[in-house]
């Protein structure tokens, strides 16, 4: 019989309503963290903690705001932002450059 690893998932209900995702800042850049929660923050009150025990854990926490609830889907789909913005970052580090010198041949004056 095969034994499998217990799978951590980094969403835990605080309360009814009121969601905490662990973000580990080895997986995911700060910048990249504050473009994620930037993405709900309309619907939703987010407040992001340090955690006690581990320096690279930041805690993110959900609650209701203006009459929209905090169910768990929420989280999980913040989650998906993480990977998201994750992947625009890395883009942004590797291709920047490419994407400028373009834009600037592209705008270069014309001289005849």
């Amino acid at each position: 019989m095969k034994v499998m690893a217990e799978i951590k998932f980094p969403v835990f209900e605080l309360e009814k309503e009121k969601f905490q995702v662990t973000v580990d800042t080895r997986l995911y850049q700060k910048a990249v963290i504050t473009a994620a929660i930037y993405k709900l923050s309309h619907l939703f009150y987010i407040h992001q903690s340090i955690d006690t025990i581990d320096a690279n854990i930041i805690n993110i926490i959900f609650e209701n705001k203006d009459g929209n609830t905090v169910e768990n889907i929420v989280p999980k789909q913040f989650c998906n932002e993480l990977i998201d913005q994750q992947i625009r970052y890395d883009t942004e580090q590797k291709f920047g450059k490419i994407r400028d010198m373009i834009v600037e041949e592209a705008f270069k004056p014309i001289t005849k």
